[in-house]
């Protein structure tokens, strides 16, 4: 069924041409109801220089450490699973390496010799006070058994390097026994992220054992145009979302920016701290959003709602009386999610409508076209 709507048409001059009246147009209490038309007051908005982003979800600095292995060998045993959280020092795989028995041969024998050598040091200062032997001859023990001690020491520190504890080492001493297994421990406390190595499977030397870290640690790369990027300051606020989610559902501080351009992209790196934590946020997980740049400004806002295009120009529908509405041709400036600044045309305080539009700007053409 038709509407009929009853305007009144105070000017038929086009919106462009230059008039003492603005075009107004007159709808019942009833007609806006049946259309839906509702109004609001302009409101003060917080604006700045935004632009659209897109970026990625990526593991913070610091917030992972890959455990590795010095000596190559055989995985004999896994203890976690991606997943677990595991505390420092808490064993995560036992590998069989021929080089670690190796390196515990070494320690037996060259704590055996730096055990003789000393013994013939002390020999030897008895001697010397018995003048039986020469200051060179006690003086060339002396250097055996120092560099005994050094070889010893260096074996000692090399078990120790690869995870063996003080304790571990001493009692390997005590027993006089040769170990082939070397037990990898966890160097922090966190969740193990990857798991790269299979039981069984051999291993060179420095291969990458098992990831660690904090999942919650992750912060917001996101890749700028270079003329973009350089305004890009510390502090600035970006507000994004998972890609086809909210695109301001959170929020993040530019924390620096790479100056450099990516020579395959062409774009600049900024990273950004994310601020709160969300469980949406994994690294790897695509984001969008606006970043903006500099210092917000209060302008008046209308909803992007209430804009209209009529002829060539931006305009809204105020609010005159109770049953008036005049176009008012407005000025747009940035955009702040739905809302619109307003740099001219309209001041804060006055009513303007923000839905049912289009039907008052069709109950405006057709009071212009002479309509009933």
């Amino acid at each position: 069924m038709k509407c009929v709507f009853n305007v009144l048409v105070l000017l038929t001059l086009p919106l462009s041409a230059a008039a003492a009246e603005p075009e107004t147009v007159r709808l019942s209490a009833e007609e806006q109801a049946r259309a839906g038309v509702a109004v609001a007051p302009v409101v003060e908005g917080d604006f700045a220089d935004e632009v659209r982003v897109v970026g990625q979800v990526v593991d913070a600095p610091g917030s992972t450490v890959t455990v590795k292995s010095m000596v190559s060998g055989r995985i004999e045993e896994i203890m976690v699973s991606p997943g677990d959280r595991v505390h420092v020092g808490q064993p995560l795989i036992t590998l069989h390496s021929h080089a670690v028995l190796t390196m515990h041969g070494t320690l037996l024998s060259s704590y055996r010799e730096l055990q003789l050598a000393e013994s013939r040091l002390d020999a030897g200062r008895k001697l010397f006070e018995l003048e039986g032997i020469s200051r060179m001859e006690l003086e060339r023990r002396s250097q055996e058994a120092l560099a005994a001690r050094l070889a010893y020491e260096q074996a000692r520190a090399e078990l120790i390097d690869l995870g063996y504890t003080e304790e571990g080492v001493d009692r390997d001493l005590e027993e006089h026994e040769t170990e082939p297994h070397l037990t990898v421990r966890a160097p922090t406390s966190g969740v193990v992220l990857e798991l790269p190595v299979q039981q069984h499977e051999w291993i060179e030397a420095y291969a990458s054992l098992v990831v660690v870290g904090d999942p919650q640690r992750v912060e917001l790369q996101i890749q700028l145009p270079p003329d973009e990027a350089h305004s890009v300051a510390e502090g600035d606020r970006i507000r994004f979302g998972l890609v086809g989610r909210d695109a301001g559902a959170m929020e993040a501080t530019v924390a620096t920016r790479v100056p450099r351009v990516d020579p395959q992209t062409r774009t600049v790196t900024v990273r950004a701290h994310i601020l709160g934590s969300s469980a949406e946020l994994f690294p790897g997980v695509f984001v969008e959003g606006t970043l903006q740049r500099g210092h917000s400004r209060n302008a008046p806002s209308v909803p992007e709602t209430a804009v209209t295009r009529i002829g060539q120009h931006d305009a809204v529908f105020v609010r005159v009386d109770d049953e008036t509405f005049a176009v008012r041709r407005v000025s747009l400036g940035r955009r702040n999610g739905p809302s619109y600044e307003i740099t001219d045309g309209l001041t804060t305080g006055e009513e303007v409508a923000i839905e049912g539009v289009f039907f008052v700007k069709s109950a405006l053409l057709k009071g212009a076209a002479g309509e009933d």
